[in-house]
């Protein structure tokens, strides 16, 4: 049996993990800011052919991942810059 991909995720997948929409994430997720997530929504919710609604679960979803890597390497590198001293 043949399995196959849906190429509306396949298009949401390739526009998260663009790099200028990645950069975008990122700077949203470090200022925490409702102007630059309505952007993201906006943006994803065109480029990929989504209701605004499922890009808003998207970049909600990405947002918590990235703010979540970001402490952990927050935390890694104040642990090894403590243990240095």
């Amino acid at each position: 049996m043949k399995i196959q991909s849906n190429p509306h995720s396949l298009r949401v997948r390739q526009f998260v993990s663009s790099e200028l929409f990645s950069l975008m994430l990122d700077v949203t997720a470090a200022y925490d800011s409702p102007g630059y997530r309505s952007y993201c929504v906006l943006v994803l919710a065109r480029h990929a052919r989504l209701s605004t609604c499922q890009a808003l679960l998207i970049v909600d979803r990405e947002i918590q991942r990235r703010k979540s890597a970001s402490a952990r390497s927050w935390t890694v590198s104040l642990a090894s810059v403590g243990g240095a001293a």
